[in-house]
């Protein structure tokens, strides 16, 4: 009865694969309205936000695959999974091609491990390696969405610090006479890493569509969820265009953003040694046991040695 249910389990689980795979790989028209959102969300030319019809990166081609399959089932529409990724600068279909290979090598090694003991010649039961497979698939599928909200916290972070010292500059180049604007673009092209990219992409699409610097600012400050971003946008907007009133809220901004920063450092080392006790205390305790025993059982030992000889001698 078990191999039938087992034989059940299999085929209907190579079924499912060979659907997902036929409704992952039809190709599905993008559309237009995501297409032109893509564009203006990363700044790019309409020639430059077509994919190329041949992609000689293997990896490419089966995330691309793999977002397919998620697709067709309902699971690569996650918003909160979106915005994650577009802060960690992720594209979709690596994610998705790590979700589907952890799945895979999740699925195949109680299968391999199986085979490996069957042809050993121990017995074993069809039905828990199936089991265990289906289990760990699930686990390799999940286990790549695990570490993103540690990752998101701390590239938001790096964006705090790398944002303070960009106001630095700005406010630099305010007192020595320069614009408002010249300002803003020489102090983020003076700047290396992701965030002052981001600065950078942010004052392009303000150029190319016409809109204020600080508008894009505080759009890229709810994209990446860094409210000290949009803050300073809302905060300079208000000031307006006298450029004594800019330096001013710039230059009160960066100090607020160093003194939060030295205040989240000082949090995070309290964190991390509170989180120490528990392993020191399990370690001290483990070493008064070892040393504990070993203490006893010599003691038991000699004196049992010593009643002997005592005991013999009595008579």
């Amino acid at each position: 009865m078990s191999g039938v249910v087992s034989m059940m389990l299999l085929g209907a689980g190579i079924g499912g694969g060979v659907w997902l795979v036929f409704a992952g790989l039809r190709p599905r028209p993008v559309p237009l309205a995501a297409r032109l959102q893509s564009i203006q969300q990363t700044g790019t030319s309409v020639a430059e936000s077509h994919e190329p019809a041949v992609d000689s990166d293997r990896r490419s081609v089966l995330g691309r695959g793999a977002l397919r399959l998620l697709a067709a089932t309902g699971l690569g529409e996650r918003t909160v999974l979106n915005e994650r990724l577009r802060i960690l600068d992720k594209s979709m279909e690596r994610h998705a091609y790590e979700k589907l290979l952890g799945a895979t090598a999740g699925f195949g090694l109680p299968l391999i491990s199986g085979l490996v003991v069957v042809t050993a010649g121990t017995a074993i039961n069809p039905a828990f390696i199936l089991s265990t497979s289906f289990a760990l698939a699930l686990a390799g599928f999940f286990y790549p969405d695990l570490p993103l909200a540690e990752q998101v916290e701390r590239r938001q972070q790096s964006f705090r610090h790398a944002l303070s010292s960009w106001l630095d500059l700005v406010t630099i180049i305010l007192a020595g006479g320069g614009g408002i604007e010249t300002a803003l673009v020489g102090a983020a092209e003076s700047g290396d890493g992701w965030a002052f990219a981001e600065i950078r992409r942010a004052l392009r699409r303000a150029e190319l569509t016409g809109r204020t610097p600080w508008e894009m600012l505080d759009d890229l400050g709810r994209t990446l969820h860094v409210n000290e971003l949009s803050e300073l946008a809302a905060s300079v907007s208000l000031a307006g265009g006298q450029g004594a009133k800019i330096r001013q809220s710039l230059a009160a901004k960066a100090d607020s953003l160093r003194a939060q920063q030295s205040a989240d450092i000082e949090t995070h080392a309290e964190e991390r040694t509170e989180k120490m006790i528990i392993p020191v205390t399990v370690m001290v305790i483990g070493l008064t046991l070892f040393i504990g025993f070993g203490a006893v059982d010599a003691i038991s030992t000699d004196g049992g040695a010593t009643y002997a000889p005592q005991s013999e001698q009595s008579p």
